[in-house]
């Protein structure tokens, strides 16, 4: 092989390598970007959970409530959500304190 030829080849294998190293760079960075982006997701979808659980449990408290209210009169009812509530001012009260 002539010189010429080498060094054609060499410019070749050069252009190749930086096309091969500015492709990696780029993915590199696709891959950072699809990491972060799945990162958000995956709180996304936490925090819906979370949102979810409080909603059932809050349909649970309803669906007690709703059957109280129709298996006691309104003097047993008053009692009950008096107690409720003493029960609820006990819980803040000690939480307070901590």
């Amino acid at each position: 092989m002539s010189p010429e030829s080498l060094n054609n080849e060499l410019n070749n294998l050069e252009r190749r390598i930086k096309l091969i190293i500015s492709e990696q760079v780029k993915l590199k960075n696709e891959v950072e970007m699809y990491q972060n982006e799945n990162h958000q997701l995956r709180e996304k979808i936490s925090q819906k959970e979370r949102e979810l659980n409080n909603f059932q449990n809050k349909f649970k408290l309803n669906q007690i409530a709703d059957n109280a209210i129709e298996s006691v009169n309104s003097d047993e009812l008053k009692e009950l959500l008096n107690k409720y509530i003493m029960e609820i001012d006990k819980c803040i009260l000690h939480l307070s304190e901590a």
